[in-house]
């Protein structure tokens, strides 16, 4: 057995153990697992005998760890959370779809399967990353994943490259050019602050993890996630800490220089028929637009939606023009009302809305009540600037069922949670203060009466 498949197991099985006790291990193996994905490493191969669910024992491990240190995690005022409610009405949504879609097959089995899995991580994680320091580890594990996707994608061979873009890489939520891209740039954000920590190795690996994923990005050669990095970079200048501003802008350029550096012509050749017609372009917009005429017919025969995993095996009945061919429907919203109906496509955007609404709930409380809250000003800026990389995108890929586009939707509720937590221990400290005061200036002579300054 080859040594990185020893170093691998013994990450794997230590990790698990350690999440009974801390949970926190558990998150970042889970999220380590999904993006590495040994089931389709040549490292992994040699593991495939022992038939190993890897998420799905890291998950069940984290579970049981969360309940049993439950009463030592910081608890909050709600018991669910708007956006896990949300998170939750879709997931049902899903279930009553299938239920009284048109049929059930193969993809609807997984997919709920899936979901399933990610909803339980989503629980657990907003419940588990709800401190400061937890909340950081969670921004150096995306960062060391744009790290390694970025390498994988940069080292990939020749047979890893369909028409020229990069495919096969990481885990099967991004597998394809365009979903790597989007991935990678929802990363971004997250390197971007990685900089800004003291410690000067962690600047450098920030630095050589930036240089990574934009030049996987780049391989990828994907127009939607050019159009989300160009839109989220023009939020980033609105919604930037002021005194962050400039330091951004001057990321902006070098990073914007980079790319310069890094791309070539497959990849200009690819970007200019955003903007100039061309025989690519014309024949994609117009598959696309008959494709969402279709499904308006559908989402009118099935407005409780005709079920999960349904769509592109269904669609083709509603156009001659589709010939028959299986076809995606190249938009998370209307792929999301035709599956999941007009109830599942209102839990969405209310979920994703109740995202952003928490971002901005927990910025004003952390400048209002906390004396430092630089560090949560960063991660909320890079929580909502990825947040906008996958909704734009969306508008132009299918991500309904992308575990990852979850994760950064549950994420303002757990900075809401650190952020409330962190403001009831300052209060309890400052009560306490008041309270040594008070027995001092009644009784200077009583033990413990002395005022702490």
């Amino acid at each position: 057995m080859p040594l990185r498949s020893v170093a691998f197991l013994l990450y794997f099985f230590g990790s698990c153990g350690a999440a009974f006790i801390y949970p926190m291990v558990g998150v970042v193996c889970y999220v380590v697992l999904y993006q590495v994905y040994p089931q389709t490493t040549w490292w992994g191969q040699p593991l495939d005998v022992y038939g190993i669910r890897y998420s799905f024992v890291c998950g069940l491990c984290l579970t049981v760890g969360m309940l049993l240190n439950i009463k030592r995690l910081p608890a909050g005022r709600q018991i669910m959370h708007p956006v896990e409610i949300g998170t939750v009405c879709v997931f049902l949504a899903m279930l009553l779809s299938s239920l009284i879609g048109a049929s059930r097959n193969h993809f609807t089995e997984l997919y709920l399967d899936k979901m399933a899995k990610v909803v339980v991580f989503l629980l657990v994680m907003s419940r588990v990353v709800v401190t400061r320091d937890r909340l950081w580890i969670m921004v150096l594990t995306f960062t060391a994943m744009a790290w390694y996707l970025g390498h994988e994608a940069t080292n990939a061979p020749p047979g890893a490259f369909h028409r020229n873009r990069v495919d096969g890489i990481g885990g099967p939520d991004f597998r394809e050019a365009s979903s790597l891209a989007i991935h990678l740039s929802s990363l971004l954000p997250f390197v971007a602050i990685t900089l800004s920590d003291r410690r000067l190795y962690v600047r450098l690996f920030a630095v050589a993890a930036a240089a990574y994923a934009v030049n996987g990005i780049l391989l990828c050669r994907a127009r939607s996630a050019f159009l989300g990095a160009v839109i989220a970079a023009g939020v980033a200048l609105f919604y930037v800490p002021r005194r962050y501003r400039s330091l951004l802008i001057g990321a902006m350029i070098l990073g914007t220089a980079g790319m310069l550096v890094l791309s070539d012509d497959w990849f200009w050749d690819r970007m200019v028929t955003i903007a100039s017609p061309s025989e690519e372009r014309d024949q994609s917009a117009a598959v696309r637009l008959i494709v969402w005429r279709a499904a308006w017919d559908m989402f009118r025969d099935y407005p409780m939606g005709i079920g999960v995993g349904q769509f592109q095996w269904q669609i083709r009945q509603y156009s001659e023009e589709l010939n028959w061919i299986r076809r995606d429907a190249h938009n998370t919203y209307i792929l999301c009302a035709c599956e999941l109906g007009i109830f599942g496509l209102i839990a969405y955007l209310a979920t994703l809305g109740g995202g952003w609404w928490t971002l901005n709930h927990a910025i004003r409380r952390a400048r209002q009540w906390l004396p430092t809250p630089g560090r949560y000003e960063l991660i909320i800026f890079a929580s909502r600037i990825s947040l906008v990389v996958y909704a734009i995108s969306g508008l132009f890929v299918s991500r309904l069922y992308t575990e990852a586009a979850w994760w950064l939707i549950m994420l303002p509720v757990c900075i809401h949670r650190a952020v409330e937590s962190e403001i009831r221990a300052e209060a309890r400290a400052e009560e306490q203060v008041y309270a040594r005061l008070a027995r001092w200036l009644t009784n200077p002579e009583a033990p413990g009466a002395a005022p702490a300054y």
